[in-house]
C-alpha cells in the first residue's frame, strides 16, 4: 500500500462521464497533489507534472509501454510495444513518411486546405462550425487521400479512432456503451484494412510491400493499416479545434499569426498542443521499484501520464494558462510523445494543421466564437463535437 500522502482521496471519478467531457480539473488536482498519485479507484499511479512525465518517457526500460493500465489481455499495439520490436515496426512506418512522400503530402495538404477555406468564405453571416466544416472536414479529406483509403466513408475513421481510444480507460459504461455502437465500424475496419482495399502506391499498401519484403508479417501490416486508421484522424482534429478557439478567444494572437504567417502558424500549432493537447494521457508499467522525486513506486505500477496538465505545468512553463504563441515551444512540450516512443506521425500531424492555419490567415480577418461549444465524452482524448465559429473575410 502507497503511503498516505501519496494517495489521492476524492470522491470524483476520473473516468466518469463529467471528468472525461472535461478532464482538466480533475487532472489537475492530481498534479497538483503530489509529484505521481495513487488513485486506489482503479488501482493506478498518476502524474501530471512535466518532468516527471518527460523522465518516464525517456527511460523506457524502467516504464515500459507494453502491460499498462487498463491493457486488454493479449492485445498488441505495434507501435506501443518496447524495443527490439519498437524499433523493427517503426522502421517500417518511417520509410513509409520518407521526405520524399513528406513533400508530396504537404502539396496535397496545402491545396486541401486552400479549397477548405475558400468554400468557408461562402458561408451565410461567416457563421461555420469550426470542429465539423474546418478541422473534420479537412482531415477527412486530405488524410485518407495521403494514406490510400480506399473507401468513401470516411466518418468510419472517427468513429473508429473514437472507439479505439476508449479501450484505454476501464470496462465501465463509457467502455460498454461505445464498443456497443462500435460493432458496425468494426466490422467496416475489418474489410478496409485489407490489402485489396487499399490504394496502390499509398502509405497504407507500403506496410504490405513491407510484409512482402519481409520486414513485418502480413498480419503486422494490416495491423499497422489499423493504427493509421485509429490514430490519424481523432487527434489531429481535435488538435486544430482547440487551437482554434483558443485563437479565437485570444484575437491578438490571430493578429500575430497574420502579420508572419511563415513563423507563427507553426508556434500558433504548437503552442496549442501545449495549451490544450487532445491526447489526455498515455500509459506505462514500472519494472522495477522506482523512486519519482520521494515517492516510491512499486515493480509492475500501471502509471497514467496526464498530458493536459503537464502542458500547463507552473513548474515548467511561465504564465501556462495563457495562450501565446511567441513562447518558446517547439520541440519542448510533451504533447507529441517523446524519446522511443514519440508519435511516428508527428510530421504529418504538423503539415495538416499548419497548412489549414496558413490557409486561414491568408483568407480570414478574425475568427469569432459565435455560439457554445461541446465536448465528446471519450476516456483517452478531449475534443470538440461543434464550435459554433463566425470567419470575418480578410
Amino acid at each position: 500500500m502507497p503511503a498516505s500522502e501519496s494517495v489521492l482521496d476524492t470522491d470524483i471519478d476520473m473516468f466518469g462521464p463529467e471528468a472525461c467531457r472535461d478532464p482538466r480539473p480533475y487532472d489537475t488536482m492530481v498534479r497538483e497533489a503530489g509529484p505521481v498519485v495513487y488513485i486506489p479507484q482503479y488501482d493506478v499511479w498518476a502524474t501530471g507534472r512535466h518532468d516527471p512525465i518527460e523522465m518516464m518517457m525517456r527511460d523506457w526500460k524502467t516504464f515500459s509501454s507494453e502491460n499498462p493500465p487498463f491493457a486488454e489481455p493479449g492485445r498488441m499495439i505495434l507501435l506501443s510495444e518496447d524495443p527490439p520490436v519498437h524499433q523493427r515496426i517503426r522502421t517500417v512506418v518511417s520509410r513509409a513518411l520518407s521526405p520524399k512522400v513528406l513533400r508530396t503530402m504537404q502539396d496535397a495538404f496545402e491545396q486541401g486546405a486552400e479549397d477548405t477555406v475558400l468554400r468557408l468564405l461562402d458561408a451565410p453571416g461567416g457563421l461555420v462550425d469550426g470542429h465539423t466544416d474546418i478541422a473534420k472536414d479537412y482531415i477527412l479529406k486530405v488524410f485518407p487521400d495521403a494514406i490510400g483509403l480506399g473507401d468513401k466513408n470516411r466518418e468510419m475513421l472517427v468513429r473508429f479512432g473514437h472507439a479505439q481510444f476508449n479501450m484505454f480507460g476501464p470496462k465501465n459504461d463509457i467502455y460498454r456503451e461505445s464498443m456497443s455502437a462500435a460493432a458496425e465500424v468494426f466490422e467496416w475496419v475489418g474489410i478496409n484494412c485489407k490489402r485489396d482495399a487499399v490504394q496502390p502506391g499509398k502509405i497504407c499498401m507500403a506496410m504490405y510491400e513491407a510484409a512482402d519484403a519481409g520486414d513485418i508479417t502480413p498480419e503486422e501490416a494490416e495491423m499497422l493499416v489499423q493504427v493509421l486508421y485509429s490514430a490519424g484522424s481523432d487527434t489531429t482534429i481535435y488538435t486544430i479545434g482547440n487551437v482554434l478557439q483558443a485563437l479565437a478567444e485570444n484575437p491578438s494572437q490571430w493578429e500575430l499569426v497574420r502579420s508572419n504567417i511563415d513563423e507563427y502558424a507553426t508556434r500558433a500549432f504548437e503552442e496549442g498542443i501545449r495549451y490544450c493537447n487532445p491526447a489526455r494521457f498515455t500509459r506505462r508499467r514500472a519494472t522495477v521499484d522506482v523512486d519519482v522525486d520521494g515517492v516510491t513506486l512499486p515493480a509492475e505500477a500501471k502509471i497514467l501520464l496526464l498530458h493536459m496538465p503537464a502542458g500547463r505545468d507552473p513548474r515548467r512553463w511561465e504564465n501556462p494558462e495563457v495562450y501565446d504563441i511567441t513562447r518558446d515551444v517547439v520541440n519542448k512540450h510533451l504533447g507529441l510523445g517523446f524519446g522511443v516512443h514519440a508519435c511516428v506521425g508527428a510530421r504529418v500531424a504538423r503539415l495538416e494543421g499548419v497548412s489549414l492555419l496558413s490557409a486561414l490567415a491568408r483568407h480570414v480577418k478574425s475568427i469569432e466564437i459565435a455560439g457554445e461549444s461541446t465536448y465528446t465524452t471519450n476516456m483517452a482524448v478531449r475534443g470538440h463535437e461543434t464550435m459554433p465559429l463566425r470567419l470575418v473575410p480578410a
